[in-house]
């Protein structure tokens, strides 16, 4: 049976997916148009404007590269990738973790903690900017989720560890 962390995380994965997707052919639309050439057009299934949604105008704020927009990397720098990039590479951790290594709990929830902070602060921006983002708040509900289950396990004293089958 699959367990809570591991269903979280594989549709984190899908949504940072799907997101880095749209994020890419959004870039080639915008790089053919500075050409002067015209791809066909795309719209992305989180773009619905009867509600007002549009993840493909919210990808493209620039807080949708945290790292270049706190100045830990360089703007433009190979390590200048999209914020999906980092959700994805968070959720293929808490499946691996849950599958093939177990790393310290400590380990996992600081990380849960710092994917966390990171939907605070989008979930604040997206709130001022008035912006509707429909996968954006389904991470920030998973992340939310995740810190749920790994704060408690923190705080029952749950290190991770394989307990023994009695009988």
């Amino acid at each position: 049976m699959l367990s809570r962390p591991i269903i979280l995380a594989t549709i984190g994965l899908i949504l940072s997916c799907y997101a880095v997707y749209v994020e890419h052919r959004q870039a080639e639309i915008e790089a053919a148009e500075a050409a002067g050439e015209t791809l066909e057009e795309f719209q992305s299934l989180c773009d619905i404007q009867s509600i007002g949604a549009s993840c493909s105008a919210t990808f493209a704020l620039p807080e949708g590269r945290m790292l270049s927009y706190f100045g830990i990397v360089p703007k433009g720098s190979a390590l200048d990738v999209p914020n999906a990039v980092l959700g994805a590479l968070f959720y293929t951790y808490i499946i691996l973790n849950e599958t093939l290594v177990q790393l310290p709990l400590g380990l996992t929830f600081f990380a849960t903690c710092m994917a966390m902070s990171s939907s605070i602060f989008l979930a604040c921006k997206l709130i001022i900017l008035k912006k509707l983002c429909l996968l954006c708040w389904t991470t920030h509900v998973l992340n939310f989720l995740l810190i749920v289950h790994y704060g408690g396990r923190l705080i029952s004293g749950d290190k991770g560890k394989v307990k023994a089958k009695s009988g």
